[in-house]
């Protein structure tokens, strides 16, 4: 994993599973983890790769990505789990205690490997040695363990710069005629893990980006609002690109009228995430309406956390994203089977066309998109 720490030479010890779900729970294995291999699941079933998205950030099948029934307006928004802090304390409950190395099931098929960072979005080094290992691995050694001891010996030797490195969000924009200082966003981001060339993830979102730019462009429309292309960088490492842009503008926020985001890979954009934004659905059945021939289907209130419309939103400016096809995403998502081959071109160009239609009829509005209200977006900030 990213900023994962080396070991110490080769290291061999007992894999111990711990099967703790909270923190209490993580007490029962007090004194019993010095100098063993972690793990924390069972083998998780592999997704079929024409049928489910990897992330658990999306809904597990294709249909369900249509809102059904509708949503009502001030429809509650579900609680996130403590997921993430029950990890850090549980890294640093393994920590505590001895533990010599965590092993992560990479639940790919094929023998695909996966990668994420362990350091979070502060670029922290984490607190123990971490590698994820193929799936057929993960398997044996739970297979073994079931029968009896099982030890394993872990080699990872990782290096860490000790300077910062620059790097940067790539904007360009077709400025507005009647209020250039009204803005409209599309984006993407731009760097990728390194296990293969990060073709899907996110090349295609921002080729898609460019391309609804260059359309655009060279049809010579003339938007009222400003319309502003922005490839963000560190978004794997925690969406620091977009968080580091919304803090830079925070006094033009007001004038920002909605974000748009293209990153789940190569498939056709099947609809719009609203991320909990109902209060724009209207306006945006309006602005999509021309979709409706190359398939974009209603409009869905479910949410993701983990790509760059999440800063807009948070900060009140209404953030949307690209619900798509998954097509092998599972497949190429973080693994050394990203790679150009993977793309399809007739997607991409449907997924410029939809990104295209959204920037410039969204910039044709007579006003801003409403804003959530003050108590849903307080409720949001604190889950």
């Amino acid at each position: 994993m990213g900023w994962a720490p080396s070991t110490p030479g080769a290291v061999r010890g007992q894999v111990v599973y711990v099967s703790a779900k909270t923190t209490d729970e993580l007490q029962a294995y007090k004194g019993k983890l010095k100098g063993t291999i972690v793990i924390t699941s069972e083998p998780r079933p592999i997704p079929a790769p024409y049928d489910q998205p990897l992330s658990p950030m999306l809904v597990p099948f294709r249909e369900s990505y249509i809102l059904r029934p509708p949503a009502r307006a001030g429809q509650p928004v579900p609680e996130r789990p403590p997921y993430y802090q029950f990890q850090r304390d549980a890294y640093k409950f393994f920590r505590d205690e001895g533990a010599a190395a965590v092993l992560l099931d990479s639940s790919k098929e094929d023998a695909l490997l996966n990668m994420t960072s362990i350091g979070g979005r502060n670029y922290d080094i984490g607190a123990l040695p971490t590698a994820y290992i193929t799936s057929e691995n993960y398997e044996l050694i739970w297979r073994l363990l079931k029968r009896g001891a099982v030890e394993a010996e872990v080699e990872i030797t990782n290096s860490f710069s000790d300077k910062p490195v620059d790097v940067y969000n790539t904007v360009a924009e077709i400025r507005g005629t009647e209020k250039p200082d009204e803005v409209v966003f599309i984006g993407a981001h731009l760097d990728s893990w390194d296990l293969g060339t990060g073709s899907t993830d996110n090349g295609t979102g921002s080729m898609v980006v460019l391309e609804a730019a260059r359309a655009l462009e060279k049809l010579g429309l003339k938007p009222k609002r400003t319309i502003r292309f922005v490839l963000f960088s560190g978004e794997e490492q925690g969406l620091n690109g977009s968080r580091a842009y919304v803090e830079a503008h925070k006094a033009d926020l007001a004038k920002f009228s909605a974000i748009l985001v293209h990153d789940t890979g190569t498939g056709k954009v099947l609809s719009l995430g609203l991320q909990g934004n109902y209060q724009d659905r209207e306006d945006l059945d309006k602005a999509l309406e021309p979709l409706r021939e190359i398939g974009l289907l209603e409009l869905s209130l479910r949410s993701m956390s983990g790509t760059d419309h999440l800063p807009f939103d948070q900060a009140g400016v209404p953030g949307f994203y690209a619900i798509q096809d998954p097509v092998d995403y599972n497949r190429t998502h973080h693994s050394q089977s990203d790679t150009f081959d993977r793309v399809h071109e007739d997607t991409l160009i449907q997924g410029a066309q939809v990104l295209a239609v959204w920037v410039y009829n969204v910039a044709q509005l007579p006003d801003l998109l409403p804003r959530k209200p003050v108590e849903q977006l307080k409720g949001e900030r604190e889950r």
